[in-house]
């Protein structure tokens, strides 16, 4: 597969996996659109009927046999003497014949907005249609046109040999009777009595082959036929409409947008945690949830993600603020804890700190006293009681709680002046080098990238970075801005965490990456 074919394919696929993103709507709108337009041909449109009468064009060329002359001058080109001929049916002259004809049931109405005329295909033959509500209307009104242009080129056609009879009538009779007895006397006299019996004969070379009958069935409107095109055109509407709120939406709506540009893993998908959940960590009040199963997955792919090196700090960050930053590395930590991992969090978002609040914690001291030297790292940091995090109340609650080990986290304290000072110092990275020997993994909650400068200082002085994205919630913006942070600052990204994610986004999107 060429890179050409292979950039199409994955466009494709967007394609498909924004209508799937949309499904709902789509098939909303498709059917709404569609029962209405079928519940509209059946209670609310009036039904029409048509009626056809047919007419067969001929030319005998009796005028040219008897006189030797082409008295009606015969066109060379069939199919335009056809064309011609229908265009004639709907002639002013005709129009009025059967408006007077038919006035009393026309009520008002123009006969010619209620006929068509075509010429059958490889035929002589000219089929006027007749459309209207009242089946015996459409059928006299497609007689009556049939009639009326027949009379009407019956009119035409005499009119023409009146032409040619009265000069020859008047050269005979000026003719001196000496003359009479002549050779070209007799043949003018036979040729007069030939247009004579022409014009007896004339019926205008047209004839009725197949009169217009009542039709027993409405021609319109058909509900199946009617459901079909509105079942067509509502899809095409849909797919437009999906495309057109894609191309204003500014949200990143799945993981492949992200990684279409960040080219890093998604290492986890963590579902839309209830909101009920929201009081205490998930991986505490539902460990055995597909929640929790998405953070365990999440801390295997850590550990897989640098096989040959060895990661014992972690930044935490994401793109802007309320994107799951703070619940990614709660759970992450007591997941890691379960497992057997003494983990220590430090709180280095000094700007807005979440973490104090999470864990039921004092913020009175903590990592900005550590890093002024007003206190030492071990006096910053508080135990996180696990058993009153998670309400246990007898025996039973214990037994999912005895395998984690103790956390340990260092809340931001209190806020300082010159947070961006402390964040860029050389004592944090220190502080995280201390953790570090008591702890087998140090996650470090970091301030958004997008907001300020603090993330950038703090990369280089951790092992791995980790960044979290919030699905239908950070923009577009956000996530070329934390490309160019990914292409500008040194640092080892180990992947993403997509939070909020929901059917498309599993927590197996990792393999699929």
């Amino acid at each position: 597969m060429t890179p050409t074919e292979g950039v199409r394919e994955r466009q494709y696929l967007d394609y498909l996996r924004l209508i799937a993103r949309h499904k709902w709507f789509l098939m909303s709108f498709v059917v709404l659109i569609t029962t209405l337009a079928v519940g509209y041909s059946i209670f609310i449109s009036t039904p029409l009927y048509q009626s056809n009468a047919e007419l067969l064009q001929r030319r005998s060329g009796i005028d040219k046999a008897l006189i030797g002359s082409d008295v009606f001058q015969e066109s060379y080109q069939p199919e335009r003497k056809m064309q011609t001929a229908a265009e004639l049916v709907k002639s002013p002259d005709v129009e009025t014949s059967v408006y007077n004809e038919m006035a009393d049931r026309l009520n008002g109405r123009n006969p010619n907005s209620l006929v068509d005329v075509s010429v059958l295909r490889q035929a002589d033959i000219l089929r006027i249609t007749a459309t209207d509500p009242d089946p015996q209307l459409a059928s006299d009104l497609a007689n009556s046109y049939a009639n009326n242009y027949i009379n009407w080129r019956r009119t035409v056609d005499l009119e023409i040999l009146e032409s040619a009879r009265k000069p020859i009538e008047a050269q005979l009779s000026s003719t001196p009777a000496v003359q009479q007895d002549s050779v070209s006397y007799k043949v003018l006299q036979d040729k007069l009595e030939t247009l004579k019996i022409l014009e007896t004969i004339q019926n205008g070379d047209l004839e009725i082959v197949k009169p217009a009958t009542p039709a027993e069935h409405p021609f319109s409107p058909k509900p199946m036929r009617f459901g079909a095109i509105a079942f067509l055109i509502s899809l095409l509407l849909g797919i437009g409409a999906i495309f057109f709120k894609d191309q204003l939406d500014t949200r990143i709506r799945s993981s492949e947008e992200i990684t279409s540009q960040i080219r890093k893993p998604v290492l986890s998908s963590i579902p839309k945690i209830p909101s009920s959940s929201n009081s205490q960590p998930i991986t505490l009040s539902a460990p055995a949830s597909s929640f929790s199963e998405s953070f365990r997955l999440l801390k295997t792919n850590l550990n897989y993600i640098e096989p040959d090196q060895e990661i014992k700090s972690i930044m935490v960050t994401s793109p802007g603020s309320n994107e799951g930053k703070t619940t990614t590395i709660s759970n992450l930590a007591i997941t890691m804890a379960r497992s057997g991992q003494r983990v220590i969090i430090l709180e280095a978002d000094l700007r807005r700190p979440m973490l104090s609040k999470y864990f039921n914690l004092d913020n009175t001291y903590g990592l900005s006293n550590a890093i002024a030297g007003t206190r030492s790292l071990r006096e910053s940091m508080q135990l996180i009681d696990i058993e009153s995090l998670a309400g246990v109340s007898s025996n039973n609650d214990m037994a999912h709680l005895s395998t984690i080990k103790p956390i340990y986290c260092a809340t931001a304290g209190p806020i300082p002046p010159n947070p961006g000072e402390l964040a860029a110092s050389d004592k944090l990275a220190e502080l995280i080098r201390q953790a570090r020997d008591y702890a087998d993994i140090v996650l470090v909650d970091a301030p958004p990238t997008g907001l300020v400068g603090d993330a950038a200082s703090i990369a280089s002085k951790v092992d791995g970075v980790l960044f979290v994205v919030r699905l239908a919630y950070t923009s577009k913006k956000s996530v070329n801005s934390l490309k160019s942070f990914i292409d500008t600052i040194p640092c080892n990204v180990m992947g993403l965490v997509v939070t909020n994610a929901g059917t498309l986004d599993s927590y197996g999107s990792y393999y699929g990456y």
